[in-house]
């Protein structure tokens, strides 16, 4: 059961910071400034981190692309089809569909079933999926959808938009290293290990903080219809990359775990960003991590037996 504990450990983070916030101990400006942290501290140091001991293999740098697929297409797919629907429930929808929790999350959890052969395959396909969760998919949805107004936006206007997203600039500066065969100082990952090792706890923290049970019967049917294309998708993604990819049984595997891990626990902030409904966006996470959870178990388990 030991697989168990780092996932469940941040369950209960979120329970936590859901408690602190109704004992009044942390509030709505809390949560605004956590988010802040953890945008431009901890989740930059946390990326530099996912770097330390990396082996270059170029022979599975196609997981990068098939991980920025697999975040970008139910984007793409919720956005072409919900014309009419409100820009706010259509900005939550978009941004709440696609893109996976894998560092702090799905690693642990594949590695106690896989071991350490996973490791590299799980990162390179986060290193394609985080081009949208860093920035992309805040990029795009507030592009597509105008959220900022209804001012046409130029290509520099759109660049802008992911320049400006530091974590995003973190994994492209470090993946170029990479491509480049750049050796990385020892010095630059002590120097981000503390805060790079806070950033699980702090997303969760956060996400606690904006979760609200929901009464309104409304907007469970919306989480349980969100739930149900982001897993479809995930089903159908999981089966494309185990059955026709070329790849090794342990990285056909590993993807196809991955494929249904949670949502980013920057879902959230881009949805507030994009003045959507946080509330509900916090609701849908911790309904994601608790689905993921069962799936990404079930998947691997009877990947081992």
């Amino acid at each position: 059961m030991s697989y168990l504990v780092k996932p469940l450990s941040y369950v209960l983070v979120i329970v936590l910071g859901y408690t602190l916030k109704r004992a009044g101990f942390l509030g709505k400006q809390d949560q605004q400034t956590l988010s802040k942290v953890m945008f431009n501290i901890t989740l930059p140091c946390t990326i530099i981190q996912g770097f330390s001991g990396f082996e270059r293999d170029t022979s599975l740098f196609w997981l990068v692309g098939i991980g920025f697929l697999c975040a970008m297409l139910p984007m793409v797919l919720m956005y072409l089809t919900t014309h009419g629907v409100e820009k706010r429930l259509r900005a939550y929808r978009m941004l709440n569909i696609g893109g996976y929790n894998v560092g702090c999350f799905s690693l642990p959890l594949l590695e106690a079933f896989f071991g350490s052969a996973c490791v590299v395959p799980a990162f390179m396909f986060d290193t394609g999926n985080a081009v949208m969760m860093t920035g992309g998919s805040y990029a795009m949805t507030s592009t597509l959808l105008k959220t900022g107004g209804e001012t046409r936006e130029s290509a520099k206007d759109i660049l802008l938009k992911f320049l400006k997203s530091l974590p995003f600039d973190t994994y492209m500066v470090m993946f170029a290293m990479v491509l480049l065969d750049i050796d990385m100082p020892e010095l630059l990952f002590s120097l981000t290990k503390p805060a790079g090792q806070a950033n699980g706890f702090l997303a969760m923290l956060i996400i606690g903080l904006l979760f609200e049970p929901m009464g309104d019967q409304a907007l469970i049917r919306e989480t349980a219809r969100e739930m149900a294309c982001r897993y479809a998708f995930a089903a159908a993604s999981a089966a494309a990359c185990y059955f026709l990819t070329p790849f090794d049984l342990i990285v056909r595997q590993t993807l196809a775990v991955l494929c249904f891990a949670p949502l980013s626990s920057l879902a959230p902030i881009y949805t507030g960003r994009c003045h959507a409904d946080t509330a509900l966006a916090g609701f849908t996470n911790s309904v994601s991590i608790a689905i993921s959870l069962v799936c990404m178990m079930a998947l691997a388990m009877f990947f081992v037996m």
